[in-house]
């Protein structure tokens, strides 16, 4: 979302951009360097928080002076508000890009950490959080900001569209028929995305409907991963899942889905996923987290989290749509993105926060 905010900025003579990496280069470094703004790298190790790095954080802004500094997770929160209050920024934002989170599967000093950002919560200028159902958690956490702002997550309605070529190209790939379905999920291996919920709904799906294919893209999505193994041979999807690990050709690969796929139980904010099997016109399920609901509206279906029974039904229910039902199902839920969550449209109040915050 940051490259996506940048690389749309309209108003380039009223805004000049400057990137800070807490760790390294990332996925999106090169790519943002290559719009032609700067990007630095503190280098710093997970876990291991270097006061070398805080100061040279600390320079690097005293020397650019920036009017705001807008911090994106939790890390960067603290870190951005209590650097950003040294070297006296004017204005200060923080970022928060999830819903409810579920601690068990995350440090004990994660907890901790969240608690000290809810106490500080008050400092910074604006909180931005992606999605109202972000905000209501938060509020109940404790976090009491003196302004929140709602601004969801933006889409290149031009990236990713329907082809029906890249359908064919797939299946031909993988060894598919033009008329062999295909239930795609896009998501690495975490336990926010929950793929145990995943795989026995599939199996479930499996035994009553004929040969669906579950085609999975994400980090940590192939073969060498045991547990996922393991789910994919405890239920029977050994000759009908296709595990293509982190791809970056995924507006290549989504316009092939019959259905996109959401399985997560907590975490999520404004899944981008969603937006993306939608402007390439395929219907979605997807389970009731975040603002998941908000996002799908009437073009697609919402099931509980945790529910498997529920999610192969919601399949079925699609899979037993005719091919003309489910393409415009399909290209309803397009339009529904590019009428409210283009990325102009996202861009545009992101500037009208900042230049409302500096007038």
């Amino acid at each position: 979302m940051l490259y996506k905010l940048l690389s749309n900025t309209s108003k380039k003579d009223l805004f000049k951009h400057s990137v800070v990496s807490l760790t390294g280069m990332g996925t999106y470094g090169e790519r943002l360097k290559n719009l032609g703004i700067p990007v630095h790298f503190l280098n710093i190790n997970p876990g291991k928080p270097s006061f070398a790095s805080f100061i040279e954080l600390y320079l690097l802004i005293k020397k650019q002076r920036p009017h705001i500094i807008q911090t994106w997770l939790y890390h960067a929160d603290l870190i951005g508000l209590i650097i950003g209050r040294l070297s006296k920024v004017p204005k200060i934002l923080w970022n928060i890009r999830c819903s409810k989170v579920d601690f068990k599967y995350y440090a004990k000093t994660t907890k901790l950490f969240f608690n000290m950002l809810s106490l500080l919560s008050r400092f910074p200028n604006t909180v931005i959080i992606n999605s109202e159902a972000g905000k209501k958690f938060h509020i109940q956490a404790g976090y009491n900001p003196r302004k929140w702002e709602v601004i969801p997550n933006g889409f290149d309605t031009e990236i990713y569209k329907p082809d029906m070529k890249a359908r064919e190209r797939l299946r031909q790939k993988l060894g598919l028929g033009e008329s062999d379905s295909i239930i795609g999920m896009v998501a690495r291996y975490d336990p926010m995305k929950d793929y145990s919920n995943f795989f026995e709904a599939a199996g479930r799906l499996s035994m009553v409907f004929p040969k669906p294919h579950f085609v999975i893209a994400g980090k940590g999505m192939n073969k060498t991963n045991y547990d996922v193994m393991k789910m994919i041979q405890q239920h029977g999807l050994n000759e009908n899942t296709f595990l293509l690990g982190e791809r970056d050709d995924l507006p290549e690969i989504i316009p092939s889905f019959d259905i996109g796929t959401l399985t997560s139980s907590f975490g999520e904010g404004f899944p981008n996923v969603l937006g993306e099997y939608m402007l390439c016109g395929v219907p979605s399920v997807s389970t009731d987290v975040g603002d998941s609901a908000n996002i799908i509206g009437d073009t697609g279906i919402i099931v509980p989290p945790n529910n498997p029974e529920a999610l192969a039904k919601a399949w079925l229910d699609l899979l037993g749509m005719t091919p003309e039902q489910r393409t415009e199902l399909g290209l309803k839920a397009r339009r529904r993105i590019v009428d409210k969550f283009s990325i102009s449209k996202v861009v545009e109040k992101y500037e009208k926060l900042y230049l409302g915050m500096l007038k």
